[in-house]
Parts: C-alpha cells; sequence; structure tokens
C-alpha cells in the first residue's frame, strides 16, 4: 500500500465510484502540548504521513507548531485506539474535539440548497458566480469581472465595488483558497454585501477605496467539496506520476517557496506544486494584483481562512519581521478589537509563523514581499475547533456582521497609515 493511503482511497471512492467520500467514525482529536518534545511526536507522527508506519490514516486539521498551540488530527476509525494509545503511551492526553466527522457533514447537507442564492446559507460555486453577475445589474455601484480560469476551466469572477473617482487605491479581499473551508467565501460574500447594500459606512469606505471581492479563488477545488469530498483542501490539477491530485494553493506563491510549512510529496495536503504558481489559479491572482500596480494601486490585501480565530500577518516562511511589522500588528489590533465588540468574539492577532505554524509560500507573504502590498492579512475565521472546518450555516451571520466591523476598523487604519 502506497504512503499516501488514506487520500488514494479517497480518489478511488471518487474518481472511480463516483459517490461521495464518507467519514463514518473519523473523529477529529486535540492535543495541547505541554513540552517540546511533544511537538517533535507529534511532528513525527506528520512526517509518518509520508512514509507507512501509520499508513495514511491520519489529517492534520492543526498542525503542531509550538507550546501551547492547539494540534487537531482527523483519525479514521481503524487507527483512533492506535494512536491514541501510541500517544498515551508518550504522555500525550487527547481530547475529542468530534466525535464522528459523517454526523457533521450529514447535518450540514440538510440545510444546503444549489439552486437559490442565499446569504445566510452556504452557496455552490454555480450559484455564487451568478450572485456575482446578478449584483453587478442590480447595483450601479458594482461591476462584474474575471481574474482567469482555473485548471478546469472555470471562471474565478470577482466583483468590484466603486463610486468611481481617481487616485483612490484598491482593497482586494477573496476567500476559499482552501477549498474546505466555506465559511470563509461565506464571509467574503456579506462583506460584499454590506459594500454593495450601501449605508453611511460602506458611503465613507468607497470614497476611500475601490473593492475587488473575489469570493472563491479555489473554485475547482471548491466545486469539488460540493459533488465528491467535503473536506477536499488542494486545488485539482493532476500530479505527474501519482495517484493524488492538487497541489496546496496556499504553498504555491513565490516567496518562501518548497520551504518550511510545506511538502515536496504529492500525496500531502501542504503539497507546494512543482514550481511556485504552477497553479493557475495563483498565475492569476498574482496577475491580477499586478494589474492593479501591486503596492503602488492596492492598500490592503485580505485572503479570509478558518479556523481558529485569529488574525495573521507575514511571514510565515520564516520568524523574522517584516519592516513594517509594528504598523501591520496595530492595524491587526484595531481590526480584532472593532470584531470583538460585535459578538465578543476574540481574535489573536500576529505573524504567521508564531502565531500559528510556520507555512511557506504563502499568499499573504508575497503579496507583500513580492507585490509591496503593505498591508497584507490571512484572518483564519471562526471557530476554535468544535466545529472545525464544518462550522454550521447558522454563524454565517455573525461572522459576517463581526468581519464587517473588522474591515471598516482595518481601512480606516490603512487610510490613515498608508
Amino acid at each position: 500500500m502506497s504512503t499516501g493511503r488514506w487520500l488514494q482511497l479517497l480518489f478511488c471512492a471518487t474518481l472511480c465510484l463516483a459517490e461521495k467520500v464518507q467519514y463514518d467514525g473519523y473523529q477529529v482529536l486535540r492535543v495541547i502540548p505541554k513540552i517540546h518534545h511533544e511537538i517533535s511526536i507529534l511532528g513525527n507522527l506528520m512526517s509518518n504521513l509520508e512514509s507507512s508506519k501509520f499508513d495514511g490514516q491520519l489529517s492534520f486539521w492543526r498542525e503542531p507548531s509550538n507550546v501551547t498551540k492547539p494540534v487537531d488530527i482527523m483519525i479514521s476509525p481503524s487507527y483512533v485506539k492506535k494512536i491514541t494509545t501510541y500517544l498515551a503511551h508518550k504522555g500525550i492526553h487527547t481530547k475529542v474535539m468530534i466525535k464522528n466527522v459523517q454526523e457533521l457533514i450529514d447535518e450540514e447537507q440538510k440545510g444546503l440548497n444549489s439552486s437559490t442564492f442565499d446569504y445566510n446559507a452556504y452557496n455552490t460555486y454555480e450559484t455564487i458566480q451568478e450572485w456575482i453577475t446578478d449584483t453587478a445589474e442590480k447595483y450601479d455601484t458594482a461591476t462584474e469581472g474575471s481574474i482567469g480560469t482555473s485548471y478546469e476551466e472555470r471562471n474565478i469572477g470577482y466583483i468590484k465595488i466603486s463610486t468611481g473617482g481617481t487616485n483612490k487605491k484598491a482593497v482586494v479581499i477573496h476567500g476559499g483558497i482552501h477549498a474546505r473551508e466555506w465559511i470563509s467565501p461565506a464571509t467574503v460574500l456579506y462583506l460584499a454585501k454590506y459594500l454593495v447594500e450601501g449605508g453611511a459606512e460602506a458611503t465613507d469606505l468607497l470614497k476611500k477605496f475601490d473593492f475587488y471581492v473575489i469570493p472563491v479563488l479555489n473554485v475547482d477545488g471548491y466545486a469539488y467539496t460540493w459533488t465528491r469530498n467535503r473536506l477536499w483542501r488542494k486545488t485539482r490539477k493532476p500530479n505527474e506520476g501519482s495517484p493524488c491530485m492538487g497541489t496546496d494553493p496556499n504553498r504555491n506563491f513565490a516567496t518562501g517557496w518548497g520551504g518550511i510549512g510545506s511538502s515536496n510529496f504529492k500525496c500531502s495536503e501542504t503539497y507546494h506544486g512543482t514550481a511556485p504558481f504552477s497553479e493557475p489559479e495563483i498565475a492569476a491572482i498574482r496577475d491580477f494584483v499586478s494589474s492593479l500596480g501591486g503596492g503602488d494601486g492596492v492598500a490592503l490585501y485580505i485572503d479570509y481562512h478558518s479556523y481558529s480565530q485569529l488574525w495573521l500577518m507575514p511571514y510565515g516562511y520564516t520568524d523574522e519581521k517584516p519592516a513594517n511589522y509594528d504598523t501591520q500588528l496595530a492595524g491587526g489590533k484595531a481590526a480584532c478589537d472593532a470584531l470583538e465588540k460585535v459578538h465578543e468574539t476574540q481574535y489573536v492577532y500576529g505573524n504567521i509563523y508564531d502565531t500559528i505554524y510556520p507555512a511557506s509560500g504563502g499568499s499573504c507573504d508575497y503579496m507583500y514581499a513580492e507585490q509591496k502590498v503593505q498591508f497584507s492579512y490571512s484572518p483564519e475565521g471562526r471557530d476554535k475547533g468544535r466545529y472545525g472546518f464544518l462550522l454550521p450555516a447558522k454563524y454565517i451571520q455573525p461572522s459576517g456582521e463581526e468581519n464587517w466591523a473588522a474591515l471598516k476598523a482595518i481601512c480606516d487604519f490603512v487610510d490613515t497609515n498608508i
């Protein structure tokens, strides 16, 4: 059996049987390492995903990084006892965060409507693209556009929200770079809703900036989470010489490409691809930001993710801080303070490397280091692990409301400090 057995079983289920991948009995366990030795043990578990020892039966939802930082591991039912026994033998305590992953998926599926757009529900790729067209037709401030097409030739649509005028810098916002993080596109759509529907606050922002909102960047992966595998993360481009498909799009940017926190193993969920920008979706966002003038034209870039409730900024590929780190940190604080006031949701803000884990080849680092966008952020949205990537739709509206407050705050901060 190959080292990527767990992922290959999923591919067989989807490609050969054309049925949805099931996660019956899969559990998500949490470990909070107390000492650095425990981090090393968990790191070895991650390394074993690329060997045969645990036969590919684990998926790290949150990777080991530092003492007291939670580590979340999804484990197949046949390996739950083996892994918990192994960790207990090492003196490592585990806590069940999700008892049965499929039960959460099934509950989520009951509320899905694939044909009608709803801000308070999760929407399909097709419905989101229709929303872009409909919104552009409905509102004078909205214009439909495309940054390019995906490997499977899906349009990567965006909506520009502007009141016109000259000498205004751009704010670029996107969601869905990781396919399974459904709350990300849903939150981004809520932000667009507030911007196009007007009101004094939106009018004030539109006097200062033009907004480019891309609800879903990894469109192939996102579509695949609806049709085949709810927990798919990567793109859908085949990998030569491997049965494992896709590249982690947020390890495919140029800055620090191939470094710490990414993998050259094609079955890994953090596989960095064959070269920077090997994925057409990532080349498309690079070219789009360049077309806006890079840092000369773009004041603020935000790449929304989930989960963990963090407001992240460069760098992820190194523990060194960017030249304007203190200013970016103050901007992150302003966003988090505003966000918390809405529903008392608490975020932690800081650099990617120390605040969550090292990660090379990410969007946030690239937009700052190479495109020279001075304010570049990658927030990790709700929640802190109770639901993880399977956040119920009832949390979409509060997530949208609090992130609207955060967006207003960070835009005001950027306008003052640009």
